[in-house]
């Protein structure tokens, strides 16, 4: 009987594995260099927390992954082109988000980093060649696949920008996301995008030890740009045979991060604020100011992105009635939680 391990296991308990290693070496560092996140008028936290978690982000991922291209060689020869691209945009990527954690980069120069780092898998091949447009048809994108798919990489990198506010949120959606892809490319055969699924989720499962409320290290933007650009790259990764619910799938996976960079975009416009000015004015801050309490918060936007994730699921295996079904569950979850936060009072979360 010849059995082995799939890769994707390999790459979820390695990276994890790793991540829980590093993790601390990196939180001593930071406090040693004093690399730390202080305190301010934007800030949650009242003391100064080390801000360089996404090193053990990129590279937990990278040497997992690898491993999982040792493990499966045949995977790096018939990919190898989109997996340079990956990669490449990657290592882009990361070392804008720890030049910003370190010294700050001013918004024009991190948009263009952003751009030319999405760039690069795009230009490899890692995009859509159709879209599904609702009501229409399946239309070729021809030349405009490259511009679309760079900014849907670009828009999916500072969703979890945005969402990094509160300790163990970003990590603990982008753990929901990687693993709805993990599970749709597993029940999709596609192996190459498991790959890089795993190599996420055991990061960020790992990583929520020291993130969760009250936290030990922050991610950084090293770590919220490094995940968001995975993750935005591997919702391209679909073959032309699943035209049909291309992008469809990725926006319901990515739901909540979604929603909340259209949210913030549309009332910083709205506003006449610039729309790279961070504020506290997200959905989390109005939930914390209306008494929520910040694991109340967390775990509510939890629960909203397996209801996205779960849709995703069902949408692909063709299950509808399990969709109805959670929306179901979903709603009842709602009322409940609502109506308990409404005879507290509006206290203690």
């Amino acid at each position: 009987m010849n059995w082995r391990i799939p890769a994707f296991v390999l790459v979820t308990f390695l990276s994890g594995y790793l991540t829980y290693m590093l993790v601390p070496i990196i939180n001593a560092y930071c406090l040693r260099k004093e690399l730390l996140d202080f305190p301010g008028p934007r800030k949650m936290h009242s003391t100064p927390i080390p801000r360089l978690g996404g090193v053990a982000f990129f590279i937990s991922f990278t040497l997992a992954v690898w491993m999982g291209f040792i493990a499966d060689p045949g995977l790096w020869y018939e990919n190898w082109k989109g997996i340079m691209g990956l990669i490449g945009g990657g290592v882009v990527i990361f070392a804008l988000g720890a030049t910003d954690d370190i010294k700050g980069v001013s918004p024009i120069p991190k948009l263009f980093w952003q751009i030319l780092a999405a760039m690069i898998p795009v230009i490899m091949g890692i995009r859509p060649d159709f879209l599904n447009i609702p009501y229409y048809k399946v239309v070729a994108l021809g030349y405009w696949s490259i511009p679309l798919s760079v900014f849907w990489v670009v828009m999916i990198t500072n969703t979890f920008n945005l969402l990094d506010g509160l300790d163990g949120l970003a990590a603990g959606v982008a753990a929901i996301a990687s693993m709805t892809f993990l599970i749709l490319s597993v029940a999709l055969d596609l192996p190459l995008a498991s790959l890089f699924a795993a190599g996420i989720l055991g990061v960020c499962l790992v990583f929520l030890k020291f993130n969760s409320y009250p936290a030990r290290i922050f991610m950084g933007d090293s770590g919220s740009l490094f995940i968001g650009y995975v993750l935005g790259v591997l919702s391209l990764y679909w073959p032309k045979s699943y035209a049909s619910i291309v992008m469809f799938v990725p926006i319901l996976a990515l739901g909540l991060p979604v929603i909340e960079l259209v949210s913030t975009t549309l009332r910083r416009l709205l506003t006449g604020q610039k729309i790279y000015m961070a504020d506290r004015r997200h959905l989390f801050h109005y939930l914390l100011e209306q008494g929520f309490s910040h694991r109340g918060v967390v775990w509510f936007f939890y629960i909203i992105s397996l209801q996205f994730s779960f849709m995703a699921v069902g949408l692909v295996l063709g299950k509808i009635n399990i969709i109805l079904v959670l929306e179901f569950v979903f709603i009842i979850f709602i009322a409940i939680f609502l109506s308990r936060k409404i005879k507290s009072g509006g206290h203690n979360g």
